[in-house]
């Protein structure tokens, strides 16, 4: 695809001009999240569990240099409080957004089971489809993991019931609203591969499935998912980092969250980039998201250059 053409003729919708360098720094950015790195197939990763890379994203559905069970548990099962949450509720509720190979769901049930057996699970997860030959997690997630997959798209044993959703999650995340998730394990592929699951609007709704009282995490430090969560009224906080310099995001409606570094907290408030992604219809694809993002970070970019020159005092140069 001609990028710059695509780029123009959404700027001409919008009745924008821009100069040639503009459009330059537009479509450089999008070349670059929209180029695949990886080559898909099996991996295995820092702590010698399995991952697969997807052929569709060319991205790995777990953290490599974290590992994807060290992944699984820092970034999604313990900020989540599920486990605590499972000591002292009769039932505990997942909403798992981009289910992927199983491992969050398998995990959690796994460690619930383990801390507190009476606890009843209920999992909804939504996924585009799953992938085939998922490799299977080691000891002492294998057996629920195999469990899990060979049954889905319903999965009930004992007190845990699965329920797997596939195709569009923005088409199916209507059919629970009204779940009252304990914690959602947000983990679709990154924001800038996979944008149709991050944007404010699609996780707007992702908010009305959510207790108030529920954790949302993920693995991502993206500036525009964190600011789309600051705009839904959201606490947001950031969760220890595992396997790269930065954590994930925590947020809740209620609960007390760890704390965003001060610096992070600024360039959230100010940076151009952290503009919320949007997707008003919940229809565009993917380079459309992108597309009309960083020409909003554009416009954002203009305003605050123009603010700086107003706020110039006489004199300067």
């Amino acid at each position: 695809m001609d990028l710059r053409r695509y780029v123009r003729g959404l700027l001409e919708e919008r009745g924008l001009d821009v100069n040639g360098r503009d459009l330059e720094r537009v479509v450089n950015d999008l070349s670059r999240w929209t180029r695949r790195v990886y080559t898909p197939g099996l991996v295995e990763t820092a702590d010698g569990s399995l991952t697969l890379v997807s052929p569709e994203y060319c991205e790995p559905y777990h953290s490599i240099t974290a590992g994807a069970v060290t992944e699984c548990l820092e970034k999604f099962i313990k900020p989540s409080r599920i486990l605590e949450k499972a000591k002292l509720k009769e039932e505990v509720r997942i909403l798992d957004v981009g289910f992927g190979l199983g491992y969050n769901t398998a995990i959690a049930i796994t460690e619930i089971r383990r801390t507190s057996p009476r606890t009843r699970v209920e999992v909804t997860a939504l996924d585009l489809s799953l992938p085939e030959d998922i490799p299977p997690l080691p000891e002492p997630y294998r057996k629920i993991h195999g469990e899990l997959i060979s049954s889905l798209p319903l999965y009930e044993s004992g007190n845990v019931r699965v329920r797997l959703l596939l195709g569009d999650a923005r088409k199916r995340i209507y059919e629970v609203l009204r779940f009252e998730a304990d914690a959602v394990f947000h983990d679709p592929f990154s924001p800038f591969k996979n944008p149709e699951l991050w944007t404010l609007d699609f996780l707007k709704l992702v908010k009305e499935a959510l207790s108030p009282e529920g954790v949302w995490v993920s693995y991502t430090s993206a500036l525009p998912v964190r600011r789309a969560l600051f705009d839904l009224g959201f606490r947001v906080g950031e969760s220890v980092p595992v396997g790269r310099r930065r954590g994930g995001t925590v947020a809740s409606l209620r609960c007390e969250v760890p704390e965003l570094p001060r610096e992070t907290l600024l360039k959230t408030r100010t940076s151009p980039y952290s503009v919320p992604m949007r997707d008003p219809d919940l229809c565009w694809d993917a380079l459309r998201i992108l597309a009309e993002y960083r020409i909003s970070v554009l416009l954002r970019e203009r305003e605050a250059s123009s603010e700086g020159k107003r706020a110039l005092p006489r004199g300067s140069p």
